[in-house]
């Protein structure tokens, strides 16, 4: 994302500090209920009750229970029947029973400790009672870490727990994240697909130029900011003669991203698109902005896909150092899946005869490929994706991200350095986002103690979300390495296994970039550099 440059005193910081620790967190989930009552399977397990008062339940001993009849029913589940459960049944499980959790706060005259205790006993059950860790994670990332871990008394009996699934991970087993991921993510292997790693507008955009200008049917693109400047015009009047030419031309903008509550030349550069033929979504800016449409897909023809860390306009064609991936096979059909998911929310519609998934065959000379999606507040799949691979890395890490502060993340990293892996790390130094910065560099210290290689690239931001594990297996795309992306936006991100391309990536973004960065072994963090870190997964 990008921003005007905020170079934030600590005075400032300071002003915003309380007010933003007092402020409400997370945003309820609208209809989560009734959506997840509409999908459940006919099966003999209790269904999440409605957020509602739960009425008192006479127990066997006469004593009145705080507990609902639904969670008693899961108090009384046989280990044998928990471990038949679905990781989706299990979910359901674990919210009704967190619903009716009061941890240190029974404040009901008619109840006992007993009903607590066997509350936090069941959800404690229930979460053991997943097979393997990844179907552990399916569930513990969907539940959410803090919901768990507020609803029992002492929340070390959720982090063992947590412990325990994740210790069984095999460096070296590059098998066994596959399989891993695509439980956790429910993604599907895309099979060989032609990907070409583009760096900077200097490839991007002729390829981009060559892709669009041969589409015959259709162009859908989802991004999070289009600029109303010469590259945003330059590319708005390419669709608008596609569109004139018969092509159907939509495009998803988010309404925070791309500033349109204040920047009316955005805003009359969409007008003139729609003017020329282009249908113009705009994903509405959420409560808080906490849940932002952050993915960058575009789709052509059914056949041809770009994605990446790359918006529309000057910032990331022109002037920052970014990663764009052309993909040629059967992954763009996952992409057109992002796009169509996403237009369909924003009340848009397609042709009754439209072919969006047209058959594409394999490369055979390609690259496996996997296309790996995050939803808002729902899951944290690329997070489950990165923390995993980091575990499995036996040699090496490399890692280019622009905002870089998740502590489940930075602390990976750190065991796998004392571990023997080669950990290395490029972030900007001239970041868009001042916050962020500061909140990395508190974390420059321990990261350094424990080995890992920090660099940051100079001259200019680096705003691309590239990481190669053991020359081999990599992912990219436009999920950065904060809670914004990992636990709040909607983000993609492809994954590939193939040592040509990784040692590609390798040679022409990392070491090339090398040379244009200062190592930050001694960098000594500020008293802001701390405050941010603090406040900073609150923005």
């Amino acid at each position: 994302m990008t921003k005007p440059k905020n170079n934030i005193s600590a005075a400032v910081l300071l002003s915003v500090l309380f007010p933003l620790i007092s402020a409400p967190g997370a945003y309820a989930q609208v209809g989560a209920y009734a959506n997840l009552s509409a999908g459940a399977e006919a099966v003999n397990v209790p269904l999440p009750k409605a957020p509602r008062r739960v009425s008192s339940v006479a127990t066997a001993s006469g004593e009145k229970s705080f507990a609902s009849r639904e969670s008693q029913k899961i108090i009384k589940m046989s280990d044998a029947a928990l471990a038949a459960a679905t990781p989706d049944q299990r979910i359901q499980m674990l919210r009704t029973l967190i619903s009716d959790s009061r941890p240190n706060n029974n404040n009901n005259n008619d109840s006992t400790d007993w009903d607590q205790e066997n509350l936090e006993k069941a959800i404690l059950r229930v979460l053991s009672s997943a097979p393997d860790a990844a179907s552990f994670d399916y569930v513990y990332y969907r539940v959410g870490k803090d919901k768990l871990e507020y609803s029992v008394s002492w929340y070390g009996d959720i982090e063992d727990i947590v412990k325990r699934y994740r210790g069984g991970v095999t460096p070296g087993d590059w098998d066994g994240l596959t399989r891993y991921v695509n439980t956790v993510a429910r993604a599907v292997p895309s099979g060989r697909n032609y990907i070409k790693f583009l760096i900077d507008g200097k490839d991007a955009i002729p390829m981009g130029k060559e892709v669009f200008g041969s589409a015959q049917k259709s162009i859908n693109i989802e991004v999070f900011q289009l600029q109303a400047d010469e590259v945003g015009r330059g590319f708005a009047d390419l669709l608008s003669a596609k569109a004139k030419a018969g092509v159907k031309v939509r495009m998803i903008i988010d309404e925070h991203g791309s500033n349109l509550e204040h920047d009316q030349d955005v805003t009359q550069l969409m007008n003139s698109m729609r003017a020329n033929g282009i249908d113009i979504r705009v994903r509405p800016a959420p409560h808080m902005e906490k849940h932002l449409d952050h993915r960058k897909v575009m789709v052509i023809d059914g056949k041809v896909g770009f994605t990446g860390g790359m918006n529309i306009g000057r910032s990331y064609q022109v002037d920052w150092h970014d990663q764009q991936t052309l993909v040629r096979g059967p992954a763009v059909a996952k992409l057109q899946q992002s796009f169509v998911d996403h237009w369909k929310a924003v009340g848009g519609s397609f042709g009754a005869d439209e072919d969006l998934f047209p058959a594409i065959d394999e490369d055979p000379e390609g690259v496996q490929t996997e296309v790996i999606t995050h939803t808002g507040w729902e899951d944290q799949n690329i997070k489950a994706m990165y923390l995993r691979a980091i575990g499995t890395a036996q040699k090496s890490i490399k890692i280019a991200n622009p905002y870089f502060t998740d502590k489940d993340v930075i602390d990976a990293l750190r065991a796998a350095s004392r571990r023997g892996v080669k950990v290395l790390l490029v972030l900007p130094q001239d970041n868009d986002m001042a916050i962020v910065q500061h909140a990395s560099r508190a974390s420059y210290p321990k990261l350094v103690k424990a080995g890992v290689q920090v660099y940051e690239y100079k001259g200019r931001m680096a705003h691309e979300k590239v990481a190669v594990f053991d020359g081999h297996w990599a992912t990219f795309g436009s999920s950065n390495l904060d809670e914004r992306s990992l636990k709040n936006n909607d983000e993609l991100n492809l994954v590939i296994d193939d040592y040509r391309l990784g040692q590609d990536i390798e040679l022409r973004l990392f070491d090339a970039d090398l040379p244009n960065c200062e190592l930050m072994n001694n960098y000594s963090p500020s008293l802001l550099d701390h405050m941010a870190n603090l406040v900073n997964g609150m923005l």
